[in-house]
């Protein structure tokens, strides 16, 4: 696992600036703390920094092939490079390491831009190519490993965090106003946009190509669909048990101690069970608690696995100081990220590092068997559109509106109906964005100020999801299929493994996914809906085989997810925090938000609106990061000679949290 940079001068007479190439490589020791290399020549420069995992000794980068005309800078791993390897032997290639780096670039030899059809795990990775004067990079088919780049009239750079590009000083940035109203949307910016307008994602599953001052990307994969399986639900969940443990073992690759993140849900349970049988020692495993709110604490059932599976256990307590962290989490983080699961992932994966440098998780799971309520949620909304729209505007939308003001569980089951109701008419890439949107775009308007939406215009965030289900009708997904594809191609790159990624490598430990395998997300996409889901019970094939291994109690639970108690907090520990933070908004020199609507929404989550609380999260984690990266390169270029993070209202001291 490493952290690669570069740039490509595309005047020929002008050198690549050697001492910026090494200030980027610096950027990114934490993602390589064991090794930096760098191949400077001209017009082309690359760096890197290596968290060695697989062949400790041989793996140093950049690394040449026989004749040194092309080099390589790889971040990942790729599980069947010994594969691949065989059968380049086979046509005459000789190799001087063990290591899957000298895999791809061999594989580039042999087959060009096509090579990495070949390659099954998480990648990012350039290659310079002396003799055609091209740079080639690639990223895998989930944007498990990140890619960033800019470019300009006279070059391109690339980078495995921001921080390294916003070191260079021909770059100057510009905040995407466009990036940070679908911020406001999804929780998340989506691909290929960036919070800087000037930098961009290489898209997953897509590869760029740089030559003569040109660069164009290109995707090179999508889920192969040749219909629903025909095959009966039992045999579909033994050849689902047979590939996953396939799919672990793959995983397994590695020359250093490794663990497992077990949250007690349905995935990492089954990862953490079948990995117990394939390990013939024992699994160490690591679980985040909330001892003061018993809620939203699964630590019981991930003790229940732990020790049905005779792990070596270790818990980690999350309380609102932890909220401590944010500047930090941010800086690795580089965007408003509005998931609060990274608050306490960020110390999980400290404490973990203490015993292994890689980590497999369950995420994933979800996506590629259908694991959210809101997969079964847009089938009742669609099928209330074939009744007629008065009917649901006028009698059933009303009469939902009354019963949210009745207690639970009657509250939340009309707040639910008074979206079917809302969202039913909608097309599918509209209705279905809406399970996502916490600030709908007429709320947006209210909420931003003017000036910035005037950056805006028109705009709408829909966009992203319409582009997604045009893609996903073109492939003849069946409806649920789709939504998984839609999940898997937004939530899973922009959210997901942009957190996880970044946090593990900030410790220094490798992330793996085992359900991001594209064989068992292409088996889950042709599964019958009704082998996925039934009536309100999810993620079928997964549970029914954890079954085999765990009781009826465990699996049958309902639908949890991995949540914090952000709400409580601002209500009590960070009630002085939220309003320190809000308060920055009147100081800032450029408008972003309507600060009385701002003050609503606070009130609305004292009066328990729980919709209230997760909007100003949203604001809240906007405002740190916007306070953090006020001046992006200054900051940068601090950090990199040992200077702290600016002051943050986070250093005031948290009011202690309650007793259980």
């Amino acid at each position: 696992m490493c952290g690669i940079c570069g740039k490509l001068s595309f005047d020929p007479s002008r050198s690549v600036d050697e001492r910026l190439i090494r200030d980027m490589a610096l950027a990114l020791a934490h993602r390589g703390p064991n090794d930096e290399g760098f191949y400077i020549n001209g017009r082309i420069g690359l760096g890197q920094r290596r968290l060695s995992i697989v062949d400790l000794a041989g793996g140093h980068q950049p690394m040449p092939n026989e004749d040194e005309s092309r080099w390589i800078v790889f971040n990942g791993e790729i599980y069947n490079h010994l594969e691949v390897r065989a059968d380049l032997e086979k046509r005459g290639h000789r190799y001087r390491t063990h290591c899957d780096t000298e895999t791809i670039l061999h594989a580039y030899e042999e087959y060009g831009t096509d090579c990495v059809k070949r390659l099954r795990g998480m990648f990012a990775f350039a290659i310079w190519d002396e003799k055609d004067q091209t740079l080639f990079a690639a990223r895998d088919r989930f944007g498990i490993k990140p890619f960033y780049y800019w470019q300009s009239g006279t070059a391109l750079a690339f980078a495995s965090e921001m921080k390294a590009l916003l070191l260079d000083p021909e770059l100057e940035v510009s905040l995407d106003h466009l990036a940070i109203f679908d911020y406001f949307t999804y929780r998340f910016i989506p691909g290929p946009r960036t919070p800087w307008r000037e930098i961009r994602r290489l898209q997953p599953a897509h590869w760029l190509l740089a030559r003569d001052g040109k660069v164009r990307t290109e995707r090179y994969w999508d889920p192969a669909f040749n219909g629903l399986s025909t095959n009966t639900e039992d045999e579909n969940l033994e050849a689902l048990e047979a590939l996953l443990k396939e799919v672990i073992l793959d995983h397994r690759m590695s020359e250093v101690p490794q663990g497992v993140f077990l949250s007690g849900g349905i995935d990492s349970s089954l990862i953490v069970e079948l990995m117990s049988a394939i390990c013939p020692e024992p699994i160490q495993t690591f679980s985040v608690t909330f001892n003061h709110y018993p809620k939203y604490d699964e630590a019981a059932y991930a003790r229940e696995v732990a020790q049905a599976c005779h792990t070596v256990h270790h818990e980690y307590d999350c309380t609102p100081e932890a909220v401590g962290e944010l500047p930090e989490i941010l800086w690795h983080v580089e965007e408003p990220l509005a998931d609060a699961a990274m608050i306490p992932l960020h110390e999980l994966c400290r404490q973990a590092k203490r015993d292994v440098t890689v980590i497999h998780c369950g995420d994933g799971g979800d996506e590629a068997f259908a694991g959210y309520p809101r997969f079964y949620w847009d089938d009742y909304a669609h099928a209330m559109a074939h009744l007629p729209e008065s009917m649901r505007q006028y009698a059933l939308a009303p009469l939902f509106r009354l019963g949210c003001r009745l207690p639970n569980p009657i509250k939340e089951l009309c707040r639910r109906g008074e979206k079917f109701t809302r969202f039913a008419g909608l097309p599918a890439p509209e209705r279905y964005m809406n399970w996502f949107t916490i600030i709908p775009d007429d709320v947006k308007r209210q909420m931003l100020h003017p000036d910035f939406l005037a950056h805006v215009g028109p705009y709408r965030s829909k966009q992203v999801f319409e582009t997604i289900f045009e893609n996903a009708r073109g492939l003849r997904f069946d409806a649920l299929g789709a939504r998984q594809y839609c999940e898997l191609n937004s939530f899973i790159p922009d959210d997901l493994m942009l957190k996880s990624d970044k946090i593990s490598m900030a410790s220094g430990l490798e992330g793996r996914f085992p359900f991001l395998d594209e064989r068992l997300v292409e088996f889950g996409l042709a599964l019958p809906p009704r082998q996925k889901i039934a009536y309100t019970k999810l993620k079928l094939p997964l549970r029914k085989l954890l079954a085999r291994h765990m009781p009826d109690q465990f699996i049958n639970r309902g639908k949890h997810g991995f949540e914090v108690p952000v709400t409580e907090w601002f209500k009590g520990s960070l009630d002085q925090v939220l309003r320190d933070t809000i308060a920055q908004c009147h100081s800032d020199s450029e408008n972003v938000f309507n600060l009385s609507y701002i003050e609503d929404m606070i009130g609305n989550m004292r009066r328990n609106d729980p919709v209230a609380g997760r909007q100003l999260f949203k604001v809240f984690m906007f405002q740190q990061w916007r306070t953090l990266f006020a001046h992006p390169r200054a900051l940068c270029l601090s950090r990199l000679h040992g200077g702290p993070l600016p002051p943050s209202i986070l250093t005031q001291p948290i009011a202690p949290v309650p007793s259980a």
